[in-house]
């Protein structure tokens, strides 16, 4: 069941879910998190959304972030939007080996998802997640620098001001 797709999408959800709820954090930085080509990580970014497990930010300061707490979101929720739904074949063999074949596999899938549904995403999160090696944007409003003075030129405004600026300099 668990895919490499999957797996990068519980590992980049576990990433954005882990930031502070006021910090946003850009594709590239978890392009460079996990390694993965920016383009892989938009597309995993891209179903995510698609299943509202994430919102993202556009602009300056811009990024994603978590759209539930890590506390309430499962290790469920993230897998099955990476998965593809399976096809089911009850028609196609009749065989009694295949019938329980199937049986288990069912049954296995359906312990697996109880087990994953239990299990909290905050559970994977480790100490050193939160790093300098992920470039969580700030906001802008708190980010500007103060603009420096206004200073007036002590100078002419045209050529043609210039002789009357050179007689007050002069007096």
């Amino acid at each position: 069941m668990l895919n490499k797709r999957a797996a990068l999408g519980v590992q980049v959800l576990t990433i954005i879910a882990s930031a502070p709820s006021d910090k946003t954090i850009t594709a590239n930085s978890l392009a460079s998190a996990t390694g993965v080509s920016l383009s892989y990580i938009e597309g995993i970014l891209k179903d995510a959304r698609g299943f509202r497990l994430i919102q993202s930010t556009r602009g300056p300061g811009g990024g994603y972030q978590s759209v539930a707490a890590m506390r309430d979101l499962s290790v469920w929720d993230v897998l099955e939007c990476f998965n593809p739904p399976t096809k089911s074949s009850h028609g196609v063999h009749s065989s009694p080996e295949w019938h329980s074949t199937n049986l288990i596999v069912e049954k296995s899938f359906q312990f697996e998802k109880e087990f994953l549904q239990k299990f909290p995403i905050s559970h994977l999160v480790p100490e050193w997640i939160e790093s300098d090696s992920l470039k969580q944007t700030k906001s802008m409003a708190k980010s500007f620098k103060q603009l420096p003075k206004k200073v007036k030129p002590i100078a002419p405004n045209s050529v043609f001001d210039l002789s009357n600026f050179l007689n007050l300099q002069v007096t």
